[in-house]
């Protein structure tokens, strides 16, 4: 493993896209025009090059170390001579997002060369959105190589700023302008836990390197000499995951995904499949040492994760928008994610991040296809029988929502039985409802492909569909073989090299520190019913939930306003999504809107009033004065004799 090698290709994963960012932005709307998609694909292109020289240089090398500190330069030095340094932390981890950030960043650019353009011609602000694309994956990659709290902070801000700009791509729409805003202020919510995170862990452990902190929090002890008390290190955690909460979207700060659907097909790929929305589950699993040294803080992760998970489901059960579809499953399925990182599976919660940016994606980008083809319109109940009229779409997004269901022998399959088998280990309560979300994520799923695909055909009125180009297709061809394949690199049968891969990363955390591993009774040769109940359980409820969708949506269609019918309540409450937005107008918006504009009246009546009076002397005196100013030369001059005069007088006076 070359450390000069490793140094420079961290510096190309960032310069490229950055690069990339600042051409398109810059001579795009001089030079290129048309063509300023090409330096962010070129750009993040040659970030991903430079990621698989990172894997090739880490994998097969066996107990060697895998983990490398790699200092850039040093960027700020205190009074007390130690440096806040850019420096790279490269492991399997960072190998692992980088890869899945940079390949699925690549095809999503690559796809939005054709979406972006109406009728062969660029959108107005084509240059803008392949600059904020380019500039998203810069963020995105420098948050994950950063090799300390400041770079992860600075990386995790800039995400934030870029999924503002490309939420509201399409400003001078209100509601997209009012998506990006919400999605700006909630993640300002979590972000503040969190930069009190980071501030609480500089002032416990006088740096904010990783190794040095981890090992501090391993040994339990604060920079002082003092002992570490569990209170401290719950609260770093606590506060850690009030960030990731935000920008993974979990209870109570999942408000903001389902509107960035507003965003362009392309940016809701990116930003909620595989890049953004993965950060919050990344930083955790990253800073394992410390959540691990806290079982409440766990506890926390793995009830928020499951609760989640299981409220996203059910409000997904009613939504008609494609994409909104897509964005509450994206949410439970990150709840997937939590609830395995929770349960001290972190090698599963990766592996499931990674298989779900591939079928997730290709959902996003098939419903970006279906809304091409519809003419900018996304509700199933206004078309219908599609799958003739978009061919490869249809294939394609079926393979992405088998991948998504969990059925069996796809990617999704093993990657959510791995994380349901280690809650059922848990605790019995999180795994039953992984396996409920498992079936409800099955029947939501295929309600939207029969709606949209099957049935007669149906198309909005002056909407003459045709399928997409080949620029939209091979990006979905090269998903759907992922959303295949990708989860055979986890399994049983292939060696389990993803999380033999990782051990190194969460050995001395989540694997060593799993109380579940205390009191295991493992069956020296287990039955088939030990080893293979699980999966064909959650396999045949996947199975179960697309079957019961195929009945009523297609065999018995007038089942769903029958089952509407005889549930109002319960149809309205999930159509609403609980009435969280509604609560939170009522409990926060409003009283905040209410002060301010008792703000304003006071900066309007009290603070100006105020202002007038004391302006008003000098502005009485002036206008007794400004009579005197009568324009004639003689008065002047008769006022300056006189003042001369009375001057003089007092002067021989005194």
């Amino acid at each position: 493993m070359s450390i000069e090698t490793l140094r420079i290709c961290g510096i190309i994963i960032l310069l490229a896209p950055f690069c990339g960012a600042v051409i398109a932005g810059g001579l795009g709307p001089i030079m290129l025009r048309g063509r300023s998609h090409w330096p962010a694909i070129l750009g993040v292109a040659g970030a991903f090059a430079a990621a698989v020289v990172v894997f090739t240089q880490l994998y097969g090398h066996g107990t060697e170390e895998l983990s490398a500190q790699i200092p850039v330069y040093q960027w700020i030095i205190d009074g007390a001579g130690s440096a806040f340094k850019v420096e790279f932390l490269i492991d399997p981890l960072t190998s692992v997002m980088l890869l899945t950030v940079t390949g699925v960043s690549l095809l999503v650019v690559i796809y939005s060369r054709d979406y972006m353009r109406e009728h062969g011609k660029p959108e107005r602000g084509y240059e803008r959105f392949f600059a904020f694309l380019a500039l998203f994956v810069f963020a995105m990659c420098a948050l994950v190589l950063g090799g300390n709290f400041l770079l992860l902070y600075l990386g995790w801000e800039a995400v934030g700023l870029c999924s503002y700009l490309l939420i509201g791509f399409y400003y001078s729409r209100p509601a997209a302008a009012a998506a990006a805003k919400k999605a700006f202020l909630v993640n300002r919510v979590g972000d503040f836990g969190f930069g009190l995170g980071i501030l609480l862990i500089y002032l416990s452990f006088g740096t904010l390197e990783y190794a040095a902190v981890f090992d501090m929090v391993q040994s339990g002890v604060l920079a002082s000499g003092d002992p570490l008390t569990n209170g401290r290190v719950t609260t770093i955690a606590l506060l850690l995951l009030c960030g990731a909460c935000g920008k993974s979207a979990q209870l109570p700060l999942h408000v903001w995904l389902p509107d960035a659907m507003e965003g362009p097909s392309p940016v809701s790929a990116l930003i909620h499949a595989a890049t953004m929305v993965t950060a919050g589950v990344f930083m955790v699993a990253r800073c394992g040492a410390i959540f691990t040294a806290s079982s409440t803080a766990m506890a926390a992760v793995a009830a928020i994760g499951a609760t989640t998970a299981l409220f996203a489901a059910t409000i997904a059960l009613v939504q008609t928008d494609m994409k909104r579809i897509l964005a509450y499953s994206t949410i439970s399925q990150l709840g997937y994610m939590f609830l395995g990182v929770g349960v001290y599976a972190a090698d599963s919660a990766i592996f499931h991040l990674f298989t779900h940016a591939f079928f997730k994606a290709l959902l996003f980008l098939g419903a970006g296809s279906v809304m091409h083809a519809m003419g900018g319109i996304i509700d199933v109940r206004q078309f219908g029988g599609l799958r003739k009229l978009l061919p490869w779409t249809f294939v394609t997004f079926v393979v992405g929502s088998l991948a998504l269901a969990g059925f069996p022998m796809l990617s999704g399959f093993f990657s959510k039985d791995e994380i349901i088998h280690h809650a059922l280990v848990a605790h019995p309560l999180l795994g039953i409802i992984g396996l409920v979300t498992a079936l409800l994520t099955a029947f939501y799923t295929f309600r939207m492909v029969f709606l949209a695909f099957f049935g007669d055909e149906r198309v909005p009125e002056g909407v003459h569909p045709h399928e997409s180009g080949g620029w939209m297709l091979f990006p979905l061809c090269v998903l759907s073989v992922g959303a295949i394949f990708a989860g055979y690199l986890g399994v049983e049968a292939t060696g389990r090299g993803f999380h033999h891969f990782l051990t190194p990363v969460f050995e001395t955390t989540f694997v060593a520190m799993n109380p579940a591993h205390a009191g295991s009774h493992e069956v020296a040769h287990p039955g088939f019913w030990e080893h293979y109940g699980l999966m064909i359980l959650s396999g045949g409820l996947a199975i179960i939930g697309i079957l019961v969708a195929y009945i009523i949506y297609v065999k018995r269609p007038w089942l769903s306003g029958l089952a509407k019918a005889s549930a109002p309540d319960a149809y309205q409450t999930l159509w609403n999504k609980y009435y969280v937005d509604e609560f939170y107008d009522e409990a926060l918006v409003e009283p905040a809107r209410k002060t301010g504009r008792f703000c304003v009246g006071l900066d309007d009546y009290l603070i100006d009033g105020l202002i007038w009076l004391v302006t008003a002397v000098p502005r009485g005196i002036a206008l007794v004065l400004r009579t005197m100013h009568n324009g004639a030369m003689q008065s002047y001059a008769l006022s300056m004799t006189a003042g001369i005069t009375i001057i003089v007088l007092l002067v021989f006076w005194s």
